[in-house]
């Protein structure tokens, strides 16, 4: 708990560290450190970047301000890279004019490194004017906790940045992806055939989220469908296999599930939309069409096209979707075709 407001201030930065989405977002957190208000401040995160791929990410995303990157820590200022506890002090341009630029017009500097194992992975840099940065006067306590929360956030979002290069997180929502998504059934399909065992999968669809898009604009929409997402996930198991396929649709995969019992997930996730508005300004209230389909291992045969039968079961989820959608929406329906009628090699 926070005994002072200063302590306050790192909690509340520290949370927006937390759910930054993208390295553009954390580059203009990090780039307003806590401390003081009265007194201006300004931040540089430099990371350790030998081989270039940590830059190659970031130009990915867009212009993250400030994170910099280096191929190495030693020589960037004096016993930078044997760095190994926090250093405060007096801002001489001399020495750190590659930490934070002269005409910035920093008096002060506060170095927090960033260990990773022996080495270090970077190192948060704080400057301010006319007096020390916040950052300086925490306990170290305190400070190990912003270093923390600092390194944390950056290789949660390069893991995700790699994720995103590699086609298997949606860019828009951060969930997984349609590749990803498509993956996972052929596998589950393998996973019926080799256990004997069913599975269900489940389509959902946002049912008048273009007019939430026509009367507030993409970006308010984009949000809408994050918030709709999350509100899913929370209702999926860990087990499962939760999917973006594309503008207001998403898809779970339920392994060793009969499509009898996704039914229940199905009423979970429509009670939790039902529930209360979706964010916007204003408010919205949106509902969901879900669609249910089976993959009963009984119907497999081991030569199955397990691409084209993966093909087939989602095209049977979508299919009973479509019924909801034509009643109206906000509600769900169970497919009774069958997926192993796709062709065999």
């Amino acid at each position: 708990m926070a005994d002072s407001p200063l302590q306050a201030e790192v909690l509340r930065w520290s949370n927006e560290l937390l759910v930054a989405r993208t390295l553009t977002e954390l580059g203009a957190i990090l780039a307003r450190p806590p401390g003081d208000p009265r007194f201006e401040s300004t931040a540089i995160l430099l990371l350790a970047d030998p081989r270039h791929q940590l830059r190659m990410l970031a130009a990915g995303e867009g212009e993250a301000t400030a994170l910099r990157f280096v191929d190495g820590l030693g020589g960037i200022a004096p016993a930078y890279a044997a760095l190994h506890q926090p250093w405060a002090g007096t801002y001489r341009a001399v020495d750190h004019s590659l930490l934070l630029d002269p005409s910035l017009g920093c008096t002060h500097l506060v170095s927090l490194p960033l260990p990773r194992g022996l080495a270090l992975a970077g190192v948060y840099n704080v400057g301010s004017r006319g007096a020390m940065p916040g950052i300086a006067t925490l306990e170290p306590a305190w400070q190990q906790h912003v270093a923390c929360q600092v390194l944390g956030a950056t290789e949660r979002l390069f893991q995700r940045a790699r994720l995103l290069r590699a086609g298997v997180v949606d860019p828009v929502t951060g969930w997984n992806s349609t590749h990803y998504l498509m993956a996972r059934l052929r596998e589950q399909v393998a996973t019926c055939q080799r256990r004997a065992e069913p599975a269900s999968c489940i389509v959902i669809d946002v049912d008048g989220l273009a007019q939430v898009n026509e009367r507030h604009g993409v970006t308010t929409g984009d949000r809408v469908l994050q918030e709709i997402g999350t509100r899913i996930d929370a209702q999926v198991r860990a087990s499962d296999a939760f999917a973006h396929l594309g503008d207001d649709e998403f898809a779970v995969i339920l392994p060793a599930t009969p499509a009898s019992l996704a039914v229940p997930l199905a009423e979970r996730i429509l009670a939790a939309l039902r529930a209360s508005p979706v964010a916007a300004d204003p408010p919205v209230r949106l509902s969901v069409s879900i669609g249910i389909a089976g993959l009963e291992p009984t119907r497999l045969e081991t030569s199955t096209d397990r691409k084209a039968v993966g093909d087939q079961w989602l095209a049977n989820a979508r299919a009973a979707l479509h019924e909801v959608k034509r009643a109206g929406g906000d509600g769900r329906a169970l497919s009774s075709a069958d997926a192993a009628s796709a062709p065999g090699k």
